[in-house]
């Protein structure tokens, strides 16, 4: 065979290659408490803007996912590149593993300052509010709770759901709120007795916000104690549920991502990161994760029409329920007597 006939099949194999090569993808492991659903459209949108890496995500409710990222911790064997949990959460992995790696995305400046970490261990990607959610062909809006503390009206027996803290990660933030903000402020109505009161008007608890969701659109629990989340997610879909602010405030938490030092992948990571606090990635998040941006320059209103800045958020103490999330969650069920 001559030398020229070798090299045009050189090129010719050289060539057929390309494609494969060009289209070459980095792939970024992401563990997350949001549902595959929610996570489903700013994946999309990222990759599309990224065509060079490719997005798996693996979904579990936050205190399991908590719980089998601690395992793989101990086991020397962490699998995901990115984490995505309530800021609380991940400054309960950071405190006792330090598994993150800090990275300040592009356009962190932009970012209200109140929900930023000063040191950019937590990129926030959302704003997730408690609210009373309700079923609109079970309950009218006149009918419908008004404050935390009538979800204890004998009216209401049997009839509302929230999530268990044994397998939730935000709740704890509602758990937090009435138990220690509000039993500080309001005793006589809050505090630990508040839930005693709840467990004895029949309150079911649920692993998920998702299946509290899912229950109030059917009907079958017509008032959740629910993030507004999934109460922007029930809204996308026109589902038959409002919403309640109540009017003792409600608690806000911020949910977020993380790097994990261990990453094959870092620059992906990043990139990732760079993206949820973009202009472009926090546009979606009411759509997608269903949350209130964490920028003020990207225009957003809560599911009911209520303008951001009309409700009534008190930020959540990150810090003690990192701390005392544990203690938290055994109070709660000694308060519900389960």
């Amino acid at each position: 065979m001559n030398k020229v006939v070798v090299l045009a099949r050189a090129v010719i194999v050289g060539t057929a290659l390309l494609p494969c090569l060009a289209h070459a993808q980095t792939r970024l492991t992401i563990y997350s408490a949001y549902e595959n659903s929610q996570m489903r459209p700013l994946i999309q949108a990222f990759e599309k803007a990224s065509p060079d890496i490719k997005i798996d995500h693996f979904r579990q409710a936050g205190e399991e996912l908590v719980a089998m990222i601690e395992l793989e911790l101990r086991a020397g064997s962490p699998k995901a590149d990115v984490v995505g949990l309530n800021a609380a959460s991940l400054t309960y992995l950071q405190g006792k593993h330090r598994p993150l790696l800090a990275y300040a995305p592009k356009g962190i400046e932009n970012v209200r300052q109140e929900f930023r970490d000063p040191q950019n261990f937590i990129t926030p990607a959302f704003i997730n509010v408690y609210l009373i959610h309700y079923n609109t062909k079970k309950i009218s809006a006149a009918d419908a709770p008004k404050s935390w503390a009538d979800l204890n009206a004998p009216r209401w027996k049997g009839a509302v759901a929230m999530a268990d803290p044994a397998s939730s990660q935000s709740v704890q933030s509602f758990v937090w709120f009435v138990g220690d903000y509000l039993g500080k402020t309001d005793p006589s109505k809050f505090g630990w007795e508040y839930f005693k009161k709840l467990g004895a008007n029949g309150v079911h608890l649920e692993s998920s916000h998702g299946t509290i969701r899912d229950l109030t659109v059917s009907g079958e629990r017509p008032l959740g104690v629910q993030l507004l989340a999934n109460a922007q997610t029930a809204a996308n879909r026109g589902e038959p549920t409002s919403v309640v602010w109540p009017i003792e405030g409600s608690p806000g938490e911020v949910s977020a991502f993380a790097l994990m030092k261990d990453t094959k992948v870092k620059e992906a990571g990043q990139k990732w990161l760079d993206f949820v606090v973009s202009p472009e990635g926090q546009a979606l998040m009411p759509n997608s994760l269903g949350g209130a941006p964490v920028r003020n320059d990207v225009p957003y209103k809560y599911p009911d029409g209520t303008p951001l800045d009309k409700v009534r958020i008190v930020p959540v103490d990150s810090a003690f329920i990192a701390e005392s999330r544990k203690q938290q969650a055994r109070k709660f069920h000694e308060a519900l007597g389960r």
